[in-house]
């Protein structure tokens, strides 16, 4: 059953993010076509841009979790014996965990902060909070994949992507021959 949750979870961001920016990059194109071929604009068109582009960033954040593509530095850590490869593996994904709820507590007490302001967007009138809300989920988003890291890790499962089983074979042969190369 988890599994399948989990399966939604990744489906539901992944379409989420393709939406956002698809609509981010219409409207981006069609003020583009009616500012320069028509003389006109919807003003619109900028603000549901931003908020797009803001829940895409929080969304795409917690995709970039789950393909393990976020930034990390290894260098030193694969210097270390297997087991405190480990252990530093644990402390680092708990320090991100911990990262991840003071971004969704922050998060969450600031857009009830504009909440309570009543806030509204210049040209659409929209509640602002609708834009800060990506924060708390964001967070939120984050903090769930950081658990979901920490659980393969502590079963002992890698969670270092492996990218070679998407090279054709002549693609793989010249790869083993530029590292037979070095």
């Amino acid at each position: 059953m988890l599994q399948g949750i989990i399966k939604v979870w990744n489906k539901t961001e992944e379409v989420l993010v393709i939406i956002l920016l698809a609509l981010a990059s219409y409207l981006t194109f069609q003020e583009v076509v009616l500012r320069y071929v028509f003389g006109t604009g919807w003003g619109g068109s900028y603000e549901v841009t931003i908020m797009a582009l803001i829940w895409c960033t929080f969304i795409g954040a917690s995709l970039g979790v789950r393909e393990n593509i976020h930034i990390g530095v290894d260098l030193l850590v694969k210097k270390f014996h297997p087991n405190v490869q480990k252990i530093i593996l644990i402390l680092s994904i708990l320090l991100c965990i911990l990262f991840a709820v003071i971004v969704a507590v922050k998060g969450f007490e600031f857009s009830h902060f504009i909440s309570r302001s009543k806030l509204l967007s210049r040209d659409l009138r929209m509640p602002m909070e609708i834009g800060y809300l990506a924060v708390p989920v964001g967070g939120v988003l984050l903090g769930l994949r950081f658990i979901e890291q920490l659980v393969y890790v502590l079963q002992g499962k890698a969670i270092e992507i492996d990218k070679m089983h998407e090279l054709s074979e002549e693609d793989k042969a010249k790869l083993v021959h530029v590292e037979k190369d070095k």
